[in-house]
């Protein structure tokens, strides 16, 4: 009813108060968000540049300060993310805090590229979730992502170093900074399954079978279990900090060339092979994942091993790269035929192209036949 409410009456948040959408922030709310430390300086203006909708709403702003605020360099650009819509808020409302306070407490002690968030809050009565983050577009001249984006071997390596800084730091038993407020990966997991996400996978498959390989669609009954069975997987291993959504359309290349990844939202502690899977299979052409896989999964175990003062086998490394596959397939097959309880997140050939990446690994690792 919350959510009614806020798309009838439009309401503009009081200071302090959790925005319902980017659209509704006033001056007055930016100003004592991004202005504490600048006296006199004052939001005098604001634009909505660009949007879209998907498990939440994106939209990023133009700011124009008097004159004290362009002399203390405030922010002319901000980018915000919000959940206006009952959906939006069942699925990333819930997530976001873990993602506010990861940008926000652990982010900024992380050699990476990714986002900085200058605001983040959560209303449990209403469900209402707002984060207020840098313009990447803006500040860094990034370029998003998209299915059709190519990869090269030099911006794959970046991927995996940018994955084994995060693994790797939190892998470390004598790691300082404090995750234990991420939900597991497993909790994750229960959710979606709650969510009625096999029904969506079960529907998808069928969907999307001209783009599946013959031998996985012939093991298609075996794909949910190995996907539980990969799930237990995390309790049964050392946890970490994992991104746990690495797919191409969360990273981005900024105008220097460095690879960046956003959209933390699903960020969790559990097994680092599911980011390895994933972002292998979706960042990918299937030619280059073929071509480059296992230069790329060495590099990966030499620079965790090095982060985290502990031996990663390369075997064991192939071993979980296989097994995770299928909990990657399980986050699009679901978006391409989302079930009630979720918000219609990804364009149809998006959602076909990955489905196409992750299956032709599976099969061309056997991942089913072992399982």
């Amino acid at each position: 009813m919350c959510s009614l409410w806020d798309n009838f009456e439009r309401p503009t948040p009081a200071s302090g108060e959790v925005p319902w959408h980017g659209e509704a922030v006033t001056g007055e709310w930016l100003t004592d968000v991004l202005a504490r430390d600048a006296p006199g300086a004052r939001v005098e203006g604001i634009r909505v540049l660009r949007g879209d909708n998907g498990s939440s709403a994106r939209r990023t702003l133009a700011i124009e300060w008097n004159a004290e605020g362009r002399a203390a360099s405030l922010p002319e650009r901000v980018f915000t993310k919000s959940t206006p819509t009952l959906p939006m808020r069942l699925s990333a409302g819930k997530a976001a805090p873990a993602e506010g306070q990861f940008l926000t407490d652990l982010r900024p002690h992380l050699p990476i590229e990714a986002p900085r968030c200058f605001w983040t809050g959560r209303d449990p009565v209403s469900g209402r979730s707002f984060h207020l983050m840098n313009d990447l577009v803006h500040e860094r001249g990034a370029t998003f992502c998209r299915a059709d984006s190519d990869i090269d071997r030099a911006q794959a390596e970046q991927v995996i170093d940018t994955l084994a800084v995060l693994h790797g730091t939190f892998l470390n038993g004598s790691c300082t900074l404090d995750s234990s407020f991420l939900r597991t990966y497993e909790n994750f997991f229960d959710a979606a399954a709650r969510n009625r996400i096999e029904a969506g996978h079960d529907e998808a498959m069928i969907r999307a079978a001209h783009v599946i390989p013959e031998g996985v669609l012939a093991r298609k009954a075996s794909i949910w279990p190995s996907a539980v069975e990969a799930a237990k997987t995390h309790d049964r291993s050392p946890r970490t900090v994992i991104h746990s959504d690495v797919h191409l359309g969360n990273w981005y290349v900024t105008e220097d060339g460095r690879m960046g990844l956003s959209d933390w939202a699903r960020v969790c502690r559990g097994f680092w092979g599911r980011d390895l899977a994933y972002s292998l299979m979706t960042v990918l052409a299937i030619e280059d994942r073929r071509a480059w896989e296992h230069a790329l999964i060495e590099r990966y175990c030499d620079a965790v091993s090095e982060h985290s003062g502990t031996a990663l086998r390369v075997d064991d490394a192939w071993d979980a790269y296989r097994a995770q596959a299928g909990l990657a397939l399980l986050m699009w097959t679901p978006t391409l035929c989302p079930p009630p309880t979720l918000p219609d997140m990804q364009p149809e050939a998006t959602s076909l192209e990955m489905i196409k990446r992750i299956t032709t690994a599976m099969h061309d690792h056997h991942v089913l036949t072992v399982a």
